[in-house]
């Protein structure tokens, strides 16, 4: 039998978000079993809180947005990737802004603050959303499928032809053991030639050289941490998003995907396959 898991103990960070620009005080709090992850606006009348399922999703550009009444909090997937990759079943998550900082553009940083809070055991038995038949959904030249699986592994393509960043492949199983080392490190991507229109609409208020790969019109403006840095954090992204719809049992397997095709997967999965005790 394996158990459910949540902190040790709360454990806070500060820091300005990607797309806001705006300063957050973030802090990860035990939270009783079968609770899963939820986020809190203390900021806010009544401090709501949003539970972090794919029926709470509110949207996609960019990042993802988990929304109730008017409660929001955009850029959720690089801290529930690190929950979901670290173990963590259930957790409060306690924000004062609509975004959470950024840190790195990665997850490496809330790993260390997991591991700074502990991981311990709750007297429930850990579920698990088992694929038991393919899955697939596409949208354009994106494409994805959930194959059966002992495990949850991911593979990614990312696709460029851009002369300083060519298409990257990566590969990995997904758990404690893993995830800290090759996938938390990998940070997101940006096009300089978007900032300015990004910015225009309200995104990468808060992005810098600091906090992502950026790429120039010939050449990458930040050295990569690891050859295939791109597709790695592509991977992070669908750990995240595919935690919205419960620990997934899963070969997944992306293509050019980004988050509104990561959470129509999760919404299918979620949809269509039941929980069950992971024995």
């Amino acid at each position: 039998m394996e158990w459910q898991t949540t902190l040790g103990r709360p454990v806070s960070l500060e820091g300005v978000g990607l797309h806001s620009g705006k300063s957050c005080r973030l802090t990860l709090l035990p939270a009783p079993a079968d609770t899963g992850v939820r986020w809190q606006r203390v900021d806010l009348d009544g401090q709501p809180i949003v539970p972090a399922t794919v029926d709470y999703v509110a949207g996609t550009e960019r990042s993802t947005t988990l929304a109730l009444g008017e409660a929001r909090i955009q850029t959720v997937e690089h801290l529930m990737a690190a929950l979901a990759g670290m173990g963590v079943d259930n957790a409060l998550v306690q924000v004062d802004a609509p975004e959470p900082p950024v840190a790195d553009g990665a997850a490496a940083v809330f790993v260390d603050l997991i591991r700074t809070a502990g991981v311990v055991r709750l007297e429930a038995p850990r579920r698990v959303r088992r694929v038991t038949r393919p899955v697939a959904v596409s949208h354009g030249n994106a494409h994805m499928v959930a194959l059966p699986a002992d495990r949850l592994r991911i593979s990614y393509v990312f696709v460029s032809d851009h002369p300083a960043l060519p298409t990257q492949f990566a590969e990995y199983a997904v758990d404690p053991a893993t995830f800290p080392a090759d996938i938390a490190p990998a940070r997101t991507v940006g096009w300089l030639a978007e900032v300015e229109a990004l910015r225009r609409r309200g995104l990468a208020l808060g992005a810098s050289l600091d906090t992502a790969v950026v790429v120039g019109e010939r050449e990458l403006l930040t050295p990569l941490r690891f050859p295939n840095e791109v597709a790695r954090h592509k991977i992070l992204d669908i750990i995240g998003d595919l935690a919205l719809a419960g620990r997934v049992q899963a070969q997944i397997i992306a293509i050019r995907s980004g988050h509104f095709l990561h959470t129509q997967l999760a919404r299918q999965l979620a949809a269509e396959f039941t929980e069950e005790a992971l024995a």
